[in-house]
């Protein structure tokens, strides 16, 4: 049974760690799941969980993504990394399945997970073995991993939907796209990011960006995801709008698996958004 560190564990120093101490994390189960919770701001109904990953250092405590997700892609780790996370996910989601939850779990890739074919075999045996059906498996990538010329990305991206897997764009941008380019990917969904969202409601040039990328997915046909829903006020602002889905700390802080039930729980016995300091 994994031990979880406490919700409000310090981190660590912002240093970065080597290749040998980031394989020896992923390779020695060093590395833990933790998930923020993904709500429908309309009907408060928890639809899902994005999956954030944490490393917890024998001396320097909790250990953030930043810290060591460019070394895993700098030293050719990055399929070993993201390996241990969708199936650690997969299998917590399974979990939840059989306590009666159907969440959907979204999973960050790298833009090198994208770079050879041989991807779309690893998500698709990983989420047969959980016995987890794809389309419970948000596959969250940023646009800037398809930015370059290569046409695998695109076409391991459009071989993972074929599998009905669902497929996320990340920290869109819509000064730094057009209407064609994001009608020619094969995403289900658009997360909007904290730079668009916190703090929309009282600055206009920010709630024309988030109006004009809702209404561009929405012409679409996409989910739309507002990450960095801090306050009450983003809250509120984002129930006006008509968004999907929301997320962000007012809503939950990321957690260990095994507390989002009783979370839950929690969530759906108050009327209105709780206050931060609940959690």
């Amino acid at each position: 049974m994994n031990t979880f560190p406490q919700q409000d564990a310090p981190r660590a120093a912002a240093k970065i760690y080597g290749a040998d101490e980031v394989r020896a994390a992923i390779t020695q189960g060093k590395l833990f799941n933790y998930y923020q919770s993904k709500v429908n701001p309309a009907t408060r109904q928890v639809v899902g969980v994005e999956t954030l990953v944490r490393w917890f250092h024998p001396q320097d405590g909790m250990v953030y993504p930043g810290q060591f997700i460019g070394v895993a892609e700098a030293h050719g780790l990055i399929n070993d990394l993201t390996r241990v996370i969708l199936t650690n996910a997969l299998v917590q989601a399974k979990v939840w399945q059989e306590a009666g939850l159907m969440l959907r779990v979204a999973v960050n890739l790298s833009a090198d997970n994208l770079a050879t074919l041989d991807f779309v075999d690893l998500v698709v045996e990983s989420a047969t073995k959980a016995g987890v059906p794809p389309q419970l498996v948000d596959l969250e990538v940023t646009a800037n991993s398809l930015k370059d010329n290569s046409r695998t990305p695109l076409e391991v991206l459009t071989r993972l939907r074929e599998q009905q897997f669902r497929l996320s764009i990340n920290d869109f941008d819509i000064e730094n796209a057009s209407l064609a380019q994001l009608d020619d990917l094969p995403f289900d969904e658009i997360k909007i990011g904290p730079n668009f969202v916190h703090g929309a409601w009282n600055n206009i040039k920010l709630q024309a960006k988030f109006d004009a990328t809702n209404g561009l997915a929405k012409q679409l046909g996409k989910s739309v995801v507002a990450v960095g829903v801090e306050d009450q006020a983003d809250w509120e602002f984002i129930r006006k709008t008509e968004c999907n889905i929301a997320q962000g700390i007012l809503i939950s802080r990321p957690m260990p698996g095994p507390n989002l039930p009783g979370w839950i729980r929690s969530w759906h016995a108050t009327e209105e958004t709780p206050n931060p300091s609940f959690r």
